[in-house]
């Protein structure tokens, strides 16, 4: 997630809680509006609930690495707001259940229409 991709103020936070559609699990709580922008945006949201600051910021770069493992729809603004659990699963846990919201929200692009990675090439060719 590159800095240029983050919602930083307060207010853009506020406007996809009010404005954007919500959905949510007991491990995340995720939003998200259209933006009108080219690139879609992430703001993540981790609770001292969750957490003393280790446990905060261990959450917030995993749920940065599931982002970069998306794809997700440009022109997005989306909220992620993390639950107390969400400090007590893995990876893969928080993978799959951001995908799952991501799906139910309409913002993951479909299979044929996502761009081909490259190791997606490489395998294709082997």
């Amino acid at each position: 997630m590159s800095n240029g991709a983050r919602l930083r103020k307060s207010a853009e936070f506020r406007d996809v809680r009010k404005r954007g559609r919500r959905v949510s699990d007991r491990l995340i709580a995720f939003g998200s509006v259209r933006s009108g922008n080219e690139i879609s945006r992430y703001g993540l949201a981790v609770s001292k609930r969750v957490g003393g600051s280790v446990t905060r910021n261990k959450v917030k770069r995993r749920l940065r690495e599931c982002f970069s493992a998306l794809e997700i729809l440009p022109g997005y603004d989306i909220v992620v707001s993390a639950r107390p659990e969400a400090a007590q699963v893995d990876y893969q846990m928080l993978l799959s259940s951001l995908r799952r919201l991501a799906g139910r929200a309409e913002v993951l692009q479909s299979e044929e229409t996502a761009p081909v990675k490259q190791n997606q090439i490489a395998k294709q060719r082997s």
